[in-house]
């Protein structure tokens, strides 16, 4: 790329987003991180020797590291250590980085982690945990995209543009509304529980998940039609991204095929209260029992894992 210094050293000194995953969180929010320490066979929880020190620092665009704070974690069980991030611990948008330290039998140790806060959004920060996590597999769906300069859809590159988190929590809602009057029977389900049933994302979070993925491309369809035509001058030429919405719309057909498949199943298991159901006529017996989708996007703790031999 043009005027970037190629350098290794120097892929966290740039103004780009640091290349790893990060964990989000919403600016001012309150926000509990967690360490899960693991033995050799990846199941048995283990104690470090002494406290676990947890420093919590924020990356400037220049390479730096400012300190927000040095911290002793609480234990909360065998080998799991948490430590409270405050609103004001997330004051400053930005990427940042934890530092776990602690000693495993006589060997200090160390175990960094990196987080990202960005701008607060209502319709996000308010969701409950699974509806966060929810939207964050769906975020990772276009997280790869690379026509902007952060990764992610073009359409964020704009100043009008407001591709976010909190914007796909939005289309969430209009997914989940969608589903609710789609086809018999009609529903209610919400996910605040204000004028519903909570929508059951522990059984059906997959059909929600694919119903948002088909709201957030078709908003992303919608946004780049606007797009202009290719305008050749002696002065400056606009690119032409017209064609993104024949891009989208064919990834869209095939989404929309998965979301029927397992729509039909969510739909039929309403009508018979989610019990297998056998219509028998005329010595002809048929066979049906409901598909679950895997519930994939139950609450998660914010844990990371350390494996020890």
């Amino acid at each position: 790329m043009e005027g970037y210094n190629a350098d290794p050293t120097d892929l966290v000194a740039t103004d780009f987003v640091d290349w790893r995953d990060r964990q989000y969180f919403g600016k001012n929010t309150s926000q509990t991180v967690g360490l899960s320490i693991v033995g050799g066979d990846g199941t048995t929880p283990i104690d470090p020797t002494g406290d676990v020190e947890f420093v919590f620092r924020r990356n400037n665009p220049d390479g730096s590291a400012t300190e927000v704070f040095t911290r002793t974690a609480t234990r909360v069980g065998v080998g799991l250590f948490e430590i409270a991030l405050t609103g004001v611990d997330t004051d400053v948008i930005g990427n940042y980085s934890g530092t776990w330290s602690y000693t495993i039998g006589s060997t200090p140790d160390t175990y960094t982690v990196y987080l990202a806060v960005g701008e607060s959004n209502p319709a996000y920060d308010r969701l409950p945990e699974a509806f966060r996590e929810l939207v964050d597999n769906v975020w990772m769906r276009f997280a790869d995209l690379f026509d902007s300069p952060d990764g992610g859809p073009h359409l964020q590159t704009y100043y009008q543009a407001h591709w976010s988190r909190g914007r796909m929590a939005q289309l969430m809602g209009a997914g989940l509304r969608r589903l609710n009057v789609i086809s018999q029977p009609h529903q209610t389900y919400t996910i605040d529980g204000q004028g519903g049933t909570v929508f059951p994302i522990a059984q059906w979070g997959g059909l929600l998940e694919q119903a948002t993925y088909i709201e957030a491309i078709k908003h992303l369809r919608r946004s780049y039609v606007e797009q202009p035509q290719v305008q050749l001058s002696g002065g400056v030429s606009r690119l032409d991204r017209t064609d993104y919405y024949a891009r989208w719309s064919q990834i869209l057909e095939g989404e929309q095929e998965d979301l029927k498949a397992a729509l039909d199943t969510f739909k039929i298991a309403s009508m018979f209260l989610g019990r297998p159901q056998v219509l028998v006529s005329g010595g002809v017996y048929g066979r049906f029992g409901p598909t679950r989708i895997a519930g994939s996007v139950a609450a998660r703790p914010r844990y990371w894992t350390r494996f020890y031999s």
